[in-house]
């Protein structure tokens, strides 16, 4: 008999005699499709190649069109043929052939459209292809989801009966197989027909699946080899009827664990995770028992603060809402007390505490006694340098801070004991440079300020460049000095404070020293009979020339040569006679006679702006020059003077110096010492470049000559190679000590004056160690955390676990930790933002033993992430724990609830059960009989698909060693007898039953 219909026709005859057994429609039907869709394709290929050829008598356009519309419209139908051959739910079929004919209908719309309109519209060909790739995306859809959704054995929905969907087309022939033994019925019957001693009989037996396994097999060998282990449980499984709510203690290899079952079997609570032995889980369960009718409900709400006991100490810990302990005490306490207090310190300097997030470096601001200083830490918390100054407020202290920060980036590294040019910036503006010894003294400075530091350093490589080859001189009252001026020389004469009296003109130049020594001699000679002339105008002059020859020569008021005779004339009176002449065209002029050297004084008119003739005479700058009896220049002044008085002093100067004074070629830089004019008066030096400039002076005084001298000559040794730093503000001074264990090396922070700011706490071995340090100081203060422990603050610190916050007080001492480290920074900040938020403001749980909390998952099936053995839970949702004071859970709810209500019922009314429930020990295989409930329900969908009812009425259930069910009852029996009597027929027959396998 047939248990579907049987289709007849030409296309299932041949496909029965020529392809297989035809066992469904869509297998047969889309075999054909299949066929038909790669013949469409197939004859569009041909058109194609037969078009192109001329063999079909159309144009091209004509044979593109016929090719594409069939293998369009073949491509789909041969999908869809290999679609139906798939194991398909009876749903999915009409949305496969949807598909195949969305794409088909597209292909009409195509034939429309191409090829007039499909150049000419985009949107047109774009719903073409939108159609026609949904049409096969449908398709492909449905192919590949048949393993979850669209095949008869989806893995999300149940499996789906072909024979309930009448597409069966079995032969006559067929063999009848009992539903049940199919697994597709609980109940049915079948017709025995059998011979005794008066003939053959028949009976008709009622079968009925009595016990349903609760595991899956992968394969039939997997399902048999199980099947003889249930046999063997059922033989040796007793029977244990719960009357009343029972703690249950199960063994497996892991552990013992404990579930709690009121008297119709459902599961109210469980341990939660697994105890080493069967003492300690009975302890739980006595916990529980004892203390749970009585024990109290912790609000957590958003966090709290809880004290609890910990042997014969007690400590405290911040939890959040889930119980997640976000914080715990660092120490233990003597009694509750201590932790209470200190749960009190917590909660007032949480929130108003700073965090000491210091990544590099950070700068610490310290009260004591009225007074503030600073010290600077490392991310490792440990002082690394210390204030060298006291502050009286707070205000002072961050700006010595801001400084700091401000002028770090830019801080050079400077070394006591190594000779340095340091140039800085000088008070009054501009730049200025001193030089430290060996001794970290300052022995040279710059004569004055330039103006940029580039500047500065120009004038230490003039006196780098000079230095080294230097001889140290005393000057007498005055001296003429021979120097050169690129390839020719000059000379000066220079008193002893480097006044300069008198200068070669610019005019004269000498091919060699030789030359200007000569031309210094005649200066002394002349300069001793030389005669004063002043003029304030422009003047004749009358002298007699070589060889007794005479000239003369028409001189400005400031000196320059206006005219001369242009010829020599042979006597005085000729000349001036020729004179006269000229004199007619100047008659303001004065007329001089030289007959000797002289000294001339003159003036020229100055660079005033007034333009009033009263301002005249004050604008007006003087001059001097030594003339011989020729009119040659032989001397001038060296600058101009303000008045006539002024310049005669510098003649004056001149006619008492210049005679006696000796001669020095400066060819190179000298040490002057000299006795300086501050008070008390002691001897210096000072550096003169040959072109008669000061570059370098001492700093302090000497006693004597010679130390002066000394103090210049050592200087001398070492200034050429020394150094150059540049402090804009602050500098690392590195300074190093020999000790017995080696060199220690040292680091402070000095401000532009040297003053020092702050020393380091530690020595280093070496300079590289040192400058490590400073490194980090340099690289990382400007972006430095500012911040004072008051009245605690926070750290974020790495150990070898990880991250993790600890908040300490002023002298270091922690207060709490955080409970968990992170694998980084990001991570552990994030933790103490969330503790600071719900540490200002926590309550304080207060039990003694054990509690109950409300607690919502967060989406996982278990706090801990394992899955209960014992009942199948959903993810998310509210349940119940019972903790001690240790933070263990000691027990939770069995299922989860929809809300926080739900789960406060359910707790109020298991309190009621704990004093009355027994502790049962599971040490072998058990059958339990209970009264079947919808709460009891675990599979409820399951076997309601199976024609099962499953409210009210007594089940049975195979349950193991470890707590999880083996076996359970296919039926609801109405009464506890018929559930005992179906439960015996197992027990009986069961251990010897044959076993029917349908492949």
């Amino acid at each position: 008999m047939a248990t579907g219909s049987q289709p007849g026709g030409v296309l299932y005859g041949v496909y029965d005699e020529y392809v297989g057994e035809a066992r469904t429609k869509p297998a047969v039907y889309g075999y054909w499709i299949l066929v038909a869709g790669l013949v469409a394709i197939l004859s569009g290929l041909a058109a194609l190649l037969l078009g192109r050829a001329g063999l079909l008598g159309l144009s091209a356009v004509a044979v593109t069109e016929l090719a594409l519309i069939l293998a369009l419209a073949g491509l789909p139908a041969f999908l869809l043929g290999t679609v139906l051959h798939l194991p398909l739910r009876r749903l999915a079929v009409p949305v496969a052939v949807l598909g195949a004919l969305v794409s088909v209908a597209s292909v009409g719309y195509f034939l429309q459209i191409f090829p007039n309109q499909w150049g000419l519209s985009r949107a047109q060909g774009q719903l073409f292809l939108a159609g026609y790739g949904g049409g096969l995306a449908i398709l492909a859809l449905v192919a590949a989801l048949v393993p979850v959704v669209t095949g008869r054995r989806s893995y999300f929905l149940p499996e789906e009966d072909a024979a309930d969907m009448g597409w069966i087309a079995e032969v006559e022939s067929e063999p009848r197989v009992s539903d049940v033994l199919m697994g597709e019925a609980t109940r049915d019957g079948v017709f025995a027909v059998f011979p005794d001693e008066a003939g053959w009989r028949w009976w008709f037996v009622e079968q009925a699946a009595v016990a349903d396994g609760t595991a899956q097999f992968e394969t039939q060998s997997d399902a048999e080899t199980a099947l003889e282990g249930i046999k063997t449980t059922v033989a040796g499984a007793s029977l244990l009827e719960i009357n009343t709510a029972a703690f249950r203690l199960y063994r497996d290899e892991s552990g013992v664990r404990w579930t709690l079952v009121d008297e119709d079997g459902v599961v109210l609570a469980d341990s939660d995770g697994r105890y080493a032995d069967r003492e300690k889980a009975e302890n739980g369960v006595n916990l529980l028992k004892e203390h749970g009718p009585g024990a109290s409900l912790l609000d957590v709400d958003e966090g709290a603060f809880e004290v609890y006991a910990d042997g014969a100490d007690w400590r405290w810990r911040l939890v959040d809402e889930d119980r997640g302990v976000l914080g715990e005490s660092p120490t233990a306490y003597e009694d509750r007390e201590g932790a209470e207090a200190s749960v009190a310190e917590i909660r007032e300097v949480a929130t108003a505490s700073p965090v000491m997030d210091v990544e590099g470096v950070g700068f610490e601001l310290i009260e004591d006694e009225g007074t503030w200083r600073w010290e600077l830490v490392d991310a490792d918390d440990e002082t690394i340098a210390v204030a060298s100054d006291e502050y009286q407020d707070r205000d002072a202290v961050e700006a010595a801070v801001r400084r700091i920060m401000d002028g770090a980036i830019d801080v050079p590294f400077i070394e006591a004991g190594s000779p340095a040019y340091e140039i800085v910036e000088a008070e009054e503006g501009g730049w200025c440079w001193r030089l430290v010894d060996t001794e970290d003294e300052i022995v040279a400075r710059s004569e004055g300020a330039v103006p940029s530091e580039e500047s500065g350093r120009s004038v230490v490589r003039r006196v780098k460049d000079v230095v080294e080859t230097t001889a140290v001189v005393e000057l007498d009252d005055a001296e003429y000095e021979i120097y050169p001026e690129g390839d020719v020389w000059a000379w000066r004469l220079v008193t002893e404070d480097r006044t300069t009296v008198a200068r070669s003109p610019a005019s004269a130049t000498f091919e060699d020293p030789e030359a200007a020594e000569a031309a210094v001699e005649r200066i002394r000679e002349e300069v001793e009979t030389a005669d004063r002339i002043e003029f304030d105008s422009a003047a004749f002059h009358l002298y007699e020339a070589d060889e007794g020859a005479w000239n003369w020569r028409l001189i400005d008021a400031d000196g320059s040569v206006v005219s001369d005779s242009g010829q020599e004339h042979a006597s005085r009176e000729d000349a001036a006679s020729a004179m006269n002449t000229m004199k007619e065209h100047a008659p303001e002029a004065d007329l001089v006679e030289i007959d000797s050297a002289a000294l001339e004084l003159y003036r020229a008119e100055g660079s005033g702006t007034n333009g009033a003739a009263s301002d005249a005479e004050a604008d007006a700058e003087w001059h001097w020059r030594l003339v011989d009896a020729t009119g040659q220049t032989l001397a001038t002044s060296p600058g101009r003077y303000g008045d006539d008085e002024a310049a005669r002093d510098a003649m004056d100067s001149l006619s008492l110096l210049a005679p006696d004074a000796d001669a020095r070629r400066m060819d190179a830089a000298v040490f002057q010492v000299y006795v300086g004019d501050e008070e008390p008066r002691q001897w210096r030096w000072r550096l003169i470049h040959p072109d008669g400039s000061v570059v370098a002076r001492s700093v302090g005084g000497f006693t004597d000559r010679e130390s002066a001298s000394e103090s210049a000559r050592t200087v001398a040794g070492f200034a050429a190679d020394a150094a150059v730093h540049t402090v804009e503000d602050l500098a690392i001074r590195f300074s190093v000590t020999d000790g017995e264990e080696g060199e220690a090396w040292e680091w402070e922070l000095v401000d532009r004056d040297r003053n020092v700011l702050s020393v380091g706490t530690e020595t280093f071995p070496s300079r590289d160690a040192v400058a490590s340090t400073a490194r980090l100081v340099r690289d990382n203060a400007g972006g430095a955390s500012v911040f004072a422990v008051d009245p605690a603050a926070f750290r974020l610190e790495e150990s070898d676990e990880g991250w993790r916050w600890r908040l300490v007080g002023p002298d270091r001492d922690t207060l709490a930790v955080g409970a968990r480290t992170t694998d980084d920074r990001e991570g552990a900040r994030a933790d103490l933002t969330r503790a600071r938020e719900i540490a200002g403001g926590a309550g304080l749980l207060d039990f003694d033993l054990a509690a109950f909390e409300i607690t919502e998952l967060d989406g996982s099936d278990r706090p801990d992430g394992s899955r209960s053995a014992t009942t199948r839970r959903s993810t998310g949702g509210w349940i119940w724990r019972f903790v001690d004071t240790a933070g263990n859970t000691v027990g939770r709810s069995g299922p989860t609830f929809d809300s926080r209500g739900e789960a406060e019922r359910a707790l109020a009314s298991i309190r009621e059960l704990l004093t009355a429930a027994s502790l049962l020990e599971i040490e072998s295989p058990t059958f339990e009989l209970h009264e079947d409930t919808e709460a009891a329900a675990e599979s409820a969908d399951d076997v309601a698909a199976q024609g099962a009812e499953r409210s009210g009425g007594w089940r049975w259930r195979l349950v193991d060693t470890d707590g999880s069910t083996v076996a359970e009852s296919m039926r609801t029996y109405p009464t506890r007898r018929e559930a005992r009597e179906a439960l015996g027929g197992l027990r009986e027959f069961g251990p010897d039953a044959a076993t029917e396998t349908q492949a």
